[in-house]
C-alpha cells in the first residue's frame, strides 16, 4: 500500500477548523489593564464583530524551558473584554485541542461560541507553542493535500527546514505548553482563572493542575483526552454497532430499516467486490474507509443518519455489482488537517500515544492502520532528528485536586474514548461527569444543553449539583431514507 494512501486514514482531530482570515488591524483595548513584558502589545488578527473587545500582545517565552538563556518563542494572545459591564467572576482560559489546533485562527467562532459564558468574565486566548500564525515551518502545511492526504517525505522535508532554523521537535512538548501557560497568568497578572479545555486541550489542563493548581478557580473539560488516555487504544467502531443495535431496539427504525443489520455486515464484503474508478483508492481500503465514514457521522452528532446511509450505501454497492458497473465510494468525511500545527502534532502524538504501545503489534490494536501510518511518520522523523520530545517519568501519572471540575462528553464520541472519564473523575473530588445521550465530539459547540450544563456550572454551581434533566435519556429520532441531510450525500 502507497503511503499517500495510508495518510487519508488518520482523521483524528476535533473537527470545526474554520480559519479567520486578514490582515492584523487595530481594535478597542479590553477593560483588563495592559501587562508588562515579556508581553508585546500588537494589534488584533482579522476583523471582530461590532460587540467584541479585545487586546492582543505577544507573549515571549524560552524555546526550551530547561534552557532559559537561548532560543526563544514568540505566542500570540487574545484578551476579549466581557460582554456585559465588568468582570466580576474569574477570566476563562480556552485550550485548543488537536494537538496542533489553533485558538487564534478560531478566535471568531470560539468568541461566538463562548458568548454564554462571557457576559461577566474576560476571555483570554494563547496559541499553543507550534499552531497558528506564528508557527512559522512548524506548521508545515504544505504536507497536506488538497484531498488531505499527508505526506510523509513532506512532514521529512519540513522537520530538517525547521531545524536548520533552530526550531527543534523537542521543543514542542505538552510540559512545556503547560509552563507557557503558566507563565501567560503570570504576564496578565491573573490570580485566577477557569479553565475551558477541548479534546487534547484536557491533557494541557491536567497539567496545570500539576504545576499551577493555585492558579485555577475550576475546569470545565470539554470531550477531553487525558494524560492516561492513549488516542489509538481502544477501538470506536464498538459505538457504530451500538448505533446499529439502538436503532433495531426502536420499532419505528426497525420497521423502517429492517434488513439494516444484514445490510450492515453485508457492505464489507460487497464492496470489496466492487470495482472502483482508477484514480480512486481500492476495494479493500474502501471498506476501511467506509467504517471511517460512519465514525465521523457520530462524532459529527449525527447518529441519526447513520441507518439510512448504511442502507444507501448498501443499495448503491449493490446495484453496481448487479450492473457491472464502477462503484463511486461516498466521502469518508474526514476531519481536515488543514490549519493544524501539523509537526507539533507529531511531536506530540509521537511521544504520548505512539511510544507507549511500542510494545504491541499492529495485530494487538484496535486501530492497526492508524498506528501503522503514525508509526511510519514516528519512525521517518527519528531518522530525520535526535530532537524529539523526552517525556519526564510519570508524566502520564495526573494529579488530584480539590478545584471544582466538570466533565462533558457524548456518548458517541469516536474521537476521544467517553468511557475514559470515569477512571479520570476519580481524581477530582469535587468534580462531575455528564455524560450527553446520543451525541459526538465537542458537547458544548454543538449541544445547547451542554452550554446551559457550563454556563451554570462556570456561574458556581457546584458540579455534583448541576440539573442535567435537559440531557434526557429518551429514544433518538433517526432520519427516514430521503431525509434532506442525505441529499448532497454523492454515493
Amino acid at each position: 500500500m502507497k503511503a499517500g494512501r495510508d495518510c487519508s486514514l488518520r482523521r483524528l482531530l476535533p473537527a470545526f477548523l474554520w480559519l479567520i482570515s486578514g490582515l492584523w488591524v487595530a481594535v478597542p483595548i479590553a477593560r483588563a489593564e495592559d501587562s508588562h513584558t515579556p508581553l508585546q502589545p500588537v494589534d488584533c488578527p482579522g476583523t471582530l464583530a461590532k460587540s467584541e473587545q479585545a487586546a492582543c500582545f505577544i507573549l515571549h517565552v524560552p524555546a526550551d524551558w530547561g534552557d532559559l538563556s537561548h532560543r526563544s518563542r514568540e505566542l500570540p494572545v487574545m484578551r476579549f473584554a466581557p460582554l456585559g459591564k465588568e468582570a466580576t467572576k474569574s477570566p476563562l482560559l480556552v485550550l485548543g485541542g488537536g494537538p496542533g489546533q489553533s485558538v487564534i485562527k478560531l478566535a471568531g467562532p470560539i468568541a461566538e461560541n463562548l458568548k454564554p459564558f462571557r457576559q461577566n468574565r474576560e476571555l483570554i486566548l494563547m496559541d499553543q507553542r507550534g499552531t497558528g500564525p506564528l508557527s512559522g515551518q512548524v506548521q508545515c502545511e504544505d504536507a497536506v493535500g488538497d484531498d488531505e492526504q499527508i505526506s510523509i517525505d513532506r512532514v521529512a522535508e519540513c522537520v530538517k527546514a525547521a531545524e536548520a532554523d533552530a526550531y527543534f521537535l523537542s521543543d514542542y512538548s505538552t510540559d512545556f505548553a503547560v509552563q507557557d501557560y503558566r507563565a501567560l497568568r503570570y504576564s496578565l497578572k491573573i490570580d485566577k482563572w477557569a479553565i475551558f479545555a477541548s479534546s487534547y486541550g484536557g491533557r494541557v489542563a491536567q497539567g496545570l493542575v500539576r504545576e499551577d493548581e493555585k492558579g485555577i478557580d475550576r475546569i470545565l473539560f470539554n470531550g477531553p483526552l487525558f494524560v492516561a488516555t492513549r488516542f489509538f487504544d481502544w477501538n470506536p467502531f464498538e459505538l457504530v454497532q451500538q448505533a446499529i443495535e439502538l436503532c433495531n431496539e426502536q420499532e419505528d427504525c426497525r420497521s423502517t430499516y429492517p434488513d439494516l443489520y444484514w445490510d450492515f455486515q453485508r457492505l464489507p464484503f460487497d464492496i470489496r467486490k466492487a470495482k472502483m474508478p482508477k484514480d480512486s483508492f481500492p476495494a479493500d481500503l474502501q471498506a476501511y474507509l467506509y467504517r471511517n465514514r460512519l465514525q465521523a457521522m457520530l462524532a459529527s452528532h449525527k447518529l441519526r443518519a447513520v441507518p439510512a446511509d448504511i442502507t444507501k450505501t448498501a443499495l448503491s454497492v449493490q446495484q453496481a455489482l448487479e450492473q457491472d458497473i464502477e462503484w463511486i465510494a461516498p466521502s469518508p468525511l474526514p476531519q481536515s488537517m488543514k490549519g493544524i500545527g501539523l509537526l507539533m502534532h507529531f511531536a506530540i502524538i509521537c511521544a504520548e500515544d505512539i511510544a507507549p504501545l511500542a510494545d504491541k503489534s499492529l495485530s494487538e490494536l484496535d486501530q492497526p492502520l492508524q498506528m501503522a501510518f503514525y508509526r511510519n511518520v514516528c519512525d521517518r522523523i527519528s531518522k530525520e532528528t535526535s530532537h524529539t520530545v523526552k517525556l519526564k517519568k510519570g508524566w502520564q501519572k495526573a494529579s488530584k485536586t480539590k478545584k471544582p471540575v466538570l466533565m462533558l462528553n457524548g456518548q458517541y464520541d469516536t474521537i476521544v474514548n467517553p468511557q475514559s472519564a470515569f477512571e479520570t473523575l476519580k481524581l477530582y473530588a469535587n468534580g462531575a461527569l455528564i455524560t450527553v445521550p446520543f451525541a459526538g465530539h465537542d458537547v458544548v459547540s454543538q449541544i445547547s444543553c451542554a452550554r446551559d450544563i457550563a454556563t451554570k456550572f462556570l456561574d458556581g454551581t457546584a458540579a455534583t449539583k448541576l440539573d442535567n434533566t435537559c440531557v434526557g435519556d429518551g429514544n433518538v429520532a433517526f432520519f427516514g431514507p430521503s431525509e434532506k441531510w442525505l441529499e448532497t450525500e454523492a454515493h
